[in-house]
């Protein structure tokens, strides 16, 4: 399905299923924000890479104004709904100050495998005790999705931008648990050489060795 969106392009991924707070300034996208509302319309959120927005994204929904300031900026909520490929995009519309697309909504498969899935939450789970970290780790049901945590596994930018041009979440937890598994060992080094370096300048009760000499 094609349809025709204002587009939002940021430095930053936003995954289907994730709930966004933007704080807007800029009188084009306050402008989009607005055409947006008064016409229950959504618009999209391609990620932008080497200054430039890349043709895949997600399409957002905007739940509320949450606050108006006096200088005309706002603070909104939104939604994100679908992956989408941008068809075409044109820094602004002739009557409009923002970008504006062409997109076609990808067909994604949500099928899930629940022992794979399992995997990679204690793989999650792992992660954040070597970290020390008291992220809550989602419980394992059909209704997981890994999208929901994308943000909190150590995935880099461009990471993060390949896990989002996924369309089926087996290959998107696949994907997750070899990047895990690559990841793990190397925090795990650092977490030791983090120790080590905290040790120094600690009084050590070391034994030296005993040399004995030669007959």
């Amino acid at each position: 399905m094609k349809i025709k969106r204002p587009l939002f392009p940021l430095n930053l991924v936003a995954f289907p299923g994730e709930h966004l707070n933007l704080h807007i300034f800029e009188p084009r996208y306050l402008q989009l924000v607005n055409d947006c509302v008064e016409n229950s319309m959504t618009f999209g959120i391609p990620p932008v890479r080497d200054n430039k927005p890349i043709m895949f994204g997600t399409e957002m929904k905007i739940l509320e104004v949450s606050k108006k300031y006096d200088d005309g900026k706002i603070d909104i909520k939104t939604l994100g709904l679908n992956t989408f490929q941008l068809i075409s995009f044109k820094a602004k519309e002739e009557d409009k100050l923002y970008p504006i697309g062409e997109l076609s909504i990808s067909n994604d498969d949500s099928t899930t495998d629940l022992i794979l899935a399992g995997r990679v939450l204690k793989l999650i789970s792992e992660l954040y005790e070597i970290m020390k970290m008291n992220n809550p780790i989602p419980e394992l049901s059909n209704d997981f999705q890994i999208n929901s945590i994308a943000h909190k596994i150590g995935l880099n930018y461009n990471q993060e931008i390949d896990l989002l041009m996924i369309n089926s979440e087996i290959e998107r937890l696949e994907f997750v648990e070899s990047h895990l598994h690559r990841l793990i060992p190397i925090v795990g080094e650092m977490e030791l050489l983090r120790k080590k370096v905290q040790m120094n300048g600690h009084f050590k009760n070391v034994i030296p060795p005993d040399f004995k000499e030669n007959d």
